[in-house]
C-alpha cells in the first residue's frame, strides 16, 4: 500500500510540475525572444485575414475591429484544448504605425494563447507553425479569409488533398494555390496538400503494381494449364 501511495505521489508531483511550467495551458508560453523575432508581413492583402504558408510556417495578417483581445487555441479529441504557439508578433495602427512585441502582451491562460493588443482597431500579424504537407490554424477573427499555399502545392486530388471548412473558392496565381472564404467567424482553417510530383509518383507506383498483379495472374493461369496438360499426358485425368 505504501508503495502505491509513493508512486501516486510521484505522479502528482510530475503533473503539477508540468502544469506550472506551461502556465496551466498544456504548452509553454512563447518566450520574449520568440515574440520579438523579426518578420516581414504584407499589410496590404485584400482579405480581412490572410495566411501565407511557406515551408514549415505560416504568417497571419488579420484585421481586428472593436476588440483588444485575441484568443488562439487548437482542439483535439484526446488532448482537449491547447494554446497556439506564435512568434514574431506585430500590430499596425490605422494610421500605418507598426509596433512589435514590446507593445503586445501575450500570455497562456485557460489553455489558450491570449493576446492583448495595443488598440481595438488595426491589423495584427504573427507567425505560426505548419507541417511540410499540412497547415492547421485556429483563428479568432471575422470576415473574409484567404490561405496561400506554398509554391507547387495542390489540394484537388482527394487522397492527398483536403481543405476545411467547405465553401471556399480556389485559384492558382504564380504557381501558388489561393483558398478564399467570403466570410468566416472564429474558425479553424486547415489544409492538406501535395506536390504535383507526389501525384505522378503515386500514379507510377499504382501502374507498376497493377502490371505486376496482372503478370502474376497470367503466370499462374499458364502454370495451371501446363499442369493440366501434364496430368492428361500422364493419364492421371480419366473417368472411372
Amino acid at each position: 500500500m505504501n508503495r502505491w501511495k509513493a508512486a501516486l505521489g510521484v505522479l502528482a508531483v510530475v503533473a503539477l510540475a508540468g502544469c506550472a511550467g506551461t502556465g496551466l495551458g498544456g504548452a509553454p508560453a512563447p518566450s520574449d525572444e520568440q515574440l520579438a523575432q523579426n518578420a516581414t508581413y504584407d499589410w496590404n492583402d485584400s482579405a480581412d485575414v490572410t495566411l501565407n504558408v511557406t515551408g514549415g510556417q505560416y504568417k497571419t495578417v488579420a484585421d481586428v475591429n472593436g476588440t483588444e483581445r485575441v484568443r488562439l487555441a487548437s482542439t483535439s479529441g484526446f488532448a482537449g484544448r491547447n494554446p497556439v504557439q506564435i512568434s514574431a508578433v506585430q500590430f499596425r495602427y490605422e494610421n500605418g504605425t507598426v509596433v512589435g512585441a514590446d507593445a503586445i502582451d501575450v500570455a497562456t491562460r485557460d489553455q489558450r494563447t491570449v493576446v492583448d493588443l495595443p488598440a481595438a482597431n488595426g491589423t495584427f500579424a504573427y507567425t505560426g507553425s505548419a507541417g511540410s504537407r499540412a497547415v492547421n490554424a485556429p483563428l479568432d477573427f471575422e470576415g473574409s479569409h484567404e490561405v496561400v499555399l506554398p509554391a507547387g502545392m495542390r489540394v484537388s486530388f482527394p487522397v492527398f488533398g483536403d481543405v476545411s471548412p467547405d465553401g471556399y473558392e480556389k485559384s492558382v496565381v504564380d504557381n501558388r494555390v489561393h483558398l478564399r472564404w467570403a466570410s468566416l467567424s472564429s474558425a479553424t482553417v486547415s489544409a492538406e496538400y501535395y506536390l504535383l510530383r507526389d501525384l505522378y509518383i503515386f500514379g507510377g507506383l499504382v501502374g507498376v503494381l497493377s502490371l505486376a498483379a496482372l503478370g502474376g495472374v497470367v503466370y499462374y493461369r499458364m502454370r495451371i494449364r501446363r499442369l493440366e496438360r501434364e496430368r492428361e499426358d500422364a493419364g492421371l485425368d480419366y473417368e472411372r
